[in-house]
């Protein structure tokens, strides 16, 4: 008695020694069962694809319970073979039964297909969520919007998901302009929950000789952590003046809803930056557009100081000499060589750039570690010809300077990353960590040369005057000191002259006076206990109120002061019921940011963004992309 026929043939149908889906298209390859197989695989295609079961009856269930999705029993016999083989043409129906001698032994084997991946279909749930997460790779890699079309991608995706459709670079930019509101929304949220934004603004050209102007805005929220977002980069087609930018400003601060929120605008020295903020704060209750950047301030004191004769010779000398390691690979490789012999780090020279910060000092502390090392291969003259080391030749008088440099300059180098951190860094620590660096690093040597006392006492002179860090009768207190008071860390003001404390304080009581609050705020925030209604009870009248504007300020003052290296923002966090109105006063002018580093860092963004390869890129595209990638940690 034969075999009883199994189910799956009502929906497959057999070819030779091959079995095939029915219900699948005839130019797919719908191949699921061959010679010596059973009918596993079939019947977990029609579940899977086409949702077709095996009839409920006792012997469905049997043979069902012995087919396994991931691993199947297969019998191989040779007899078998040539049987189906040579029976085909008479039976299309089932299979040969094999042969009851010779039988090979059963093994085990994973039944794994590429058929079963390519036939396998993209939901359009899935598409979608591929589509969101391709946006999302954009955004947060700073890839060209032409990526979804290139043929590397439709390779990738055809090993990934075969059966998936490529987006449409329309359909893109949709997802990324759904990614953009939906930053919005969260940014227009967290403003609005705010009193009052500090912003950043710079100005910048791209290859294609487009005009920019990027906007940050910074705050602190009620929880005292720094909030920092890329409000825009927008094209500017007007003239720079102070005021077109100004009113690119306040257009931008009205779409946001932010204009009456704005206390000052923080930028570069240029004339024209500077008087549009001011043009701007005239038309707010508060004047406090003093504040320029300091870390862009703090580098044009030290090119005023190295432009000391003998200094920038050194610093000629010591460009060119990196420029003839950059361009001779030779040299480069003997450079490497002779490090590695000398088992220092292999590194290469870095040479110095105008408009990069710091550029200067890690060109000469670079010279001055691998002095060995280039000495060496200036020496060899399989590598270096006579001619050219006489050219790049540094005496030893000037390896002197060049450690004194390094020595004067590393301080300056710390400093501003300090002020250009990616946390964020308050204005308060500008004024403090000036006075330290002039202190402790900037006193005259009886050792010091004629160009190291002049670099010293250039820049002790001009930081002082573009900070304003002498004190006379005709001062005003700055933005600076009064941030520098509220904040926990500097509050004693020891960094300011005597005679300057009592009038930074008494700025701060004004401040003070002109803050009101409601009930909720000034009170401790804190439900009386039974104790402190009995005691109120016996008193009577004679209960006052402690909670005035001398005694929080009073307490404030009695405080100790905090460690330099401890957090500000979790301090005040802790003792906001304790001095309500100095905190308001504190999250106001400890949300201003030292320097424009945000907008900075927007250039640095953009020119991945706006390569060589894509100057054609259109300004709005740019703007979305910039903004974006600037906010990525706020994509949904």
């Amino acid at each position: 008695m034969g075999k009883k026929r199994s189910w799956v043939w009502e929906y497959a149908k057999r070819k030779g020694d091959k079995a095939y889906c029915q219900l699948c298209d005839e130019d797919k390859n719908n191949e699921y069962s061959c010679v010596g197989g059973t009918t596993g695989s079939i019947i977990r295609h029609l579940k899977i694809m086409h949702k077709v079961y095996q009839p409920e009856t006792s012997t469905s269930k049997r043979l069902s319970s012995s087919n396994n999705l991931e691993e199947i029993d297969t019998l191989q016999d040779t007899d078998s073979l040539t049987n189906s083989q040579s029976s085909s043409s008479s039976s299309n129906n089932s299979f040969t039964q094999p042969s009851q001698h010779n039988i090979i032994p059963r093994k085990r084997r994973r039944f794994l297909t590429h058929d079963n991946d390519t036939d396998r279909k993209c939901s359009p749930e899935r598409t979608e969520t591929i589509h969101k997460a391709l946006a999302k790779l954009i955004s947060m890699n700073q890839l060209p919007l032409s990526f979804c079309s290139s043929p590397g991608f439709y390779q990738f995706m055809a090993v990934v998901e075969p059966n998936y459709k490529i987006i449409k670079e329309e359909a893109l930019k949709k997802r990324l302009h759904f990614f953009k509101s939906s930053i919005e929304e969260k940014i227009r949220s967290d403003l609005k929950a705010v009193q009052s934004v500090v912003c950043t603004s710079d100005c910048w050209s791209s290859l294609a000789q487009n005009s920019y102007i990027s906007i940050t805005a910074h705050a602190l929220n009620n929880d005292w952590s720094p909030m920092s977002f890329t409000l825009t980069t927008q094209e500017m087609e007007e003239r720079h003046t102070a005021l077109n930018i100004a009113d690119k400003l306040e257009n931008v601060f009205s779409n946001w809803e932010i204009k009456d929120k704005v206390t000052t605008v923080i930028t570069d020295n240029a004339k024209n930056v500077v008087n549009a903020v001011q043009l701007v704060s005239n038309t707010t209750n508060d004047n406090i557009s003093d504040v320029t950047c300091a870390a862009h301030s703090l580098q044009l004191s030290i090119n005023k100081a190295l432009r000391e004769d003998s200094i920038s010779e050194i610093l000629d000398q010591s460009s060119k000499l990196v420029g003839h390691f950059k361009h001779s690979n030779l040299a480069k490789q003997s450079l490497l060589s002779k490090q590695k012999q000398l088992g220092m780090p292999e590194t290469s020279l870095l040479q110095s750039c105008k408009t990069r910060w710091n550029s200067i000092f890690l060109m000469l502390e670079r010279i001055f570690k691998d002095r060995c090392p280039i000495s060496a291969v200036m020496a060899d003259r399989s590598v270096t010809s006579t001619h050219i080391a006489q050219k790049f030749e540094i005496s030893e008088h000037q390896w002197l300077k060049i450690e004194a440099l390094v020595i004067l300059l590393k301080p300056f180098q710390v400093i501003t990353s300090l002020l250009c951190g990616e946390k964020h860094s308050p204005t308060s620590m500008v004024r403090p960590l000036l006075k330290k660096l002039l202190d402790n690093h900037l006193k005259p040597q009886d050792n010091d040369d004629q160009s190291i006392t002049y670099f010293k006492q250039t820049i002790n002179f001009d930081i002082k005057e573009r900070f304003n860090l002498e004190w006379n009768l005709k001062s005003r207190v700055s933005v600076r000191q009064i941030a520098s008071f509220l904040d926990p860390r500097y509050k004693n003001l020891d960094h300011e002259p005597l005679f300057a404390r009592e009038n930074i304080r008494s700025s701060v009581i004004n401040l003070l006076n002109n803050i009101e609050t409601d009930a909720h705020n000034v009170n401790t925030r804190c439900e009386p206990s039974l104790q402190q209604s009995a005691l109120e009870f016996l008193y009577g009248d004679d209960v006052t109120e402690v909670n005035n504007l001398t005694t929080e300020f009073q307490n404030y003052l009695a405080e100790p002061q905090l460690k330099f290296h401890l957090n500000p923002f979790d301090w005040w966090k802790s003792r906001e019921n304790k001095f309500p109105r100095i905190g308001i006063l504190a999250k106001k002018y400890l949300s201003i940011p030292a320097t424009s580093v945000s907008s900075e860092r927007c250039f640095s963004t953009a020119g991945n963004v706006v390569n060589s390869k894509r100057t054609s890129l259109l300004t709005k595209n740019v703007n979305l992309l910039v903004f974006l990638y600037q906010n990525r940690n706020l994509i949904p």
